[in-house]
């Protein structure tokens, strides 16, 4: 008959901590001890090792001395969920700008969506332990998650129309890549060998990262959507929109004119402040900051300014009159309740949300589809290089992106931004038919069309040309400035 199992014993090992040699009493499994159990001379009573396999306790013992007796716990090498949040909020308050600022708490919200998003489908805890396994299946669930996938329907007991006719449309791929975008910088952030995109100071840098699992698959591919612009009769039909339902609310007509000609962001064109006005000479510019801080210029026609200037008050921003036009118009209207829901504090998201939705509704019936505000940025670069190949100047010119050379070693001056502001108002200008530069402040000049000559000669290098039009610019001028002086 076979002997009964040896159970096990006490044993002894000595373990080298900073050169000194420790010994320790590792004492089985017994009783209500489902683990080994550790003790030295430092400790007050013997420590679990929380393994039960008298190899995986040995392993465990020279982790415990390190930590005073106390198991290393996940949390003290892995970034806590908390932790990479809080290095997302600090990497975006290091704006000190007031513009700045409200851009960065912006995309902040960008980026916790999409951890929040991520987290929700993969389950992954904290997120930090996410593998490149774990980030392209997160591609693969989210493009079949419907539209309203986190909308949550109360329990009332009462069958409800809106169950049954949830949306079943996917989101969308390039959803999902702009969410892939926000989660591969915030892993970046967190890394240790992402050099100055790295956020330290918040947690010990051996808790950081050292690799970013974004970077180690292929990602979904987007799709490819067409770009709406407006046709030149769809640019005087929404002003004459604006001009007929809402009759005596001039700054929504005055803010589609500002964004054909600055081919700026809604929010840019909201935000506008008298104090970014440039005058030079009797050109009339605004400065202004996007998004990624690139700074610009943009000019109007003066038509357009003195339209602009009929509008100003005592608040700072050109638009400022938004809240009280409004009201007024519901007032006429004798619809009350709408003129209190508007704010007296005049509040920029709120102008653009407005103009938003009113450019939706009115297009939804177009032949072209819906248009939106962001139509009449796409609208403005695709006239600026109407008729020429200068698809690089015309990005250089409105400023869409920094180069290294700007970034690093040279600053653009007010002149340079001044020269290039000009340019591009005479590209929009040269490309709108008459009828439409007028609509939108501009009064078309003789002088005008020999700067269009001028500049199509000189981007054809017809260099005989050149001269003929600059003298004849040259004798245009002299005769405006002549009256000018009468």
């Amino acid at each position: 008959m076979p002997r009964k199992p040896k159970p096990p014993q006490k044993e002894k090992i000595t373990v080298p901590v900073n050169g000194r040699m420790i010994e320790v009493a590792l004492y089985p499994p017994s009783g209500g001890r489902k683990s080994w159990y550790a003790y030295w001379s430092d400790l007050k009573s013997s420590r679990s090792t929380g393994q039960s396999d008298l190899t995986e306790a040995v392993n465990a013992v020279p982790d415990m001395l390190q930590n005073g007796g106390r198991k290393s716990d996940l949390t003290d090498v892995v970034l806590t969920d908390a932790e990479f949040d809080q290095i997302q909020k600090t990497h975006y308050s290091k704006k000190t700008d007031p513009e700045a600022i409200k851009r960065a708490e912006s995309s902040l919200v960008v980026c916790m969506e999409a951890i929040t998003a991520f987290r929700q489908l993969t389950e992954v805890s904290p997120i930090t332990l996410a593998t490149p396994e774990h980030c392209e299946l997160f591609q693969r669930m989210a493009l079949k998650l419907p539209t309203n996938w986190r909308t949550k329907y109360a329990d009332n007991g009462r069958s409800r129309k809106n169950k049954a006719s949830e949306s079943t449309v996917l989101i969308s791929p390039n959803t999902v890549l702009k969410w892939s975008r926000a989660l591969s910088a915030a892993f970046e952030r967190a890394n240790l060998n992402s050099g100055a995109k790295c956020v330290r100071g918040v947690v010990p840098k051996e808790r950081l990262l050292t690799e970013n699992p974004w970077q180690q698959f292929t990602w979904i591919e987007g799709r490819s959507r067409p770009k709406r612009h407006f046709d030149k009769a769809e640019l005087i039909l929404v002003l004459d929109a604006f001009e007929t339902d809402w009759q005596g609310v001039s700054f929504a007509p005055a803010f589609l004119k500002v964004l054909l000609w600055s081919w700026a962001r809604r929010d840019e064109v909201s935000r506008l402040k008298w104090s970014q006005l440039r005058e030079v000479g009797r050109e009339y510019h605004f400065e202004s900051v996007g998004k990624w801080g690139v700074r610009k210029w943009f000019q109007i026609p003066n038509d357009l300014f003195e339209e602009m200037n009929m509008l100003r008050r005592n608040s700072p921003f050109v638009f400022g009159i938004y809240g009280e036009q409004l009201n007024e118009f519901h007032l006429r209207a004798g619809n009350k309740s709408a003129a209190n829901r508007v704010r007296a504090e005049f509040r920029p998201e709120n102008l653009g949300e407005w103009m938003y939705r009113q450019v939706s509704k009115w297009s939804k019936g177009l032949a072209n589809g819906t248009a939106y505000l962001h139509s009449f940025r796409k609208t403005s670069l695709q006239l600026a290089r109407h008729g020429e190949d200068l698809n690089r100047l015309v990005a250089t010119d409105a400023s869409l992106t920094a180069t290294v050379m700007m970034d690093s070693y040279t600053d653009e001056t007010d002149e340079e931004l001044r020269h290039k502001s000009n340019r591009m108002y005479r590209r929009l200008f040269a490309a709108l038919p008459v009828d439409v530069a007028s609509r939108y402040g501009a009064v078309v000049k003789p002088s005008d069309r020999l700067i269009e000559r001028l500049d199509l000669a000189r981007s054809s290098e017809n260099w005989s040309e050149v001269a003929t039009v600059a003298k004849a610019l040259q004798v245009e001028e002299q005769m405006e400035n002549s009256v000018l002086q009468l």
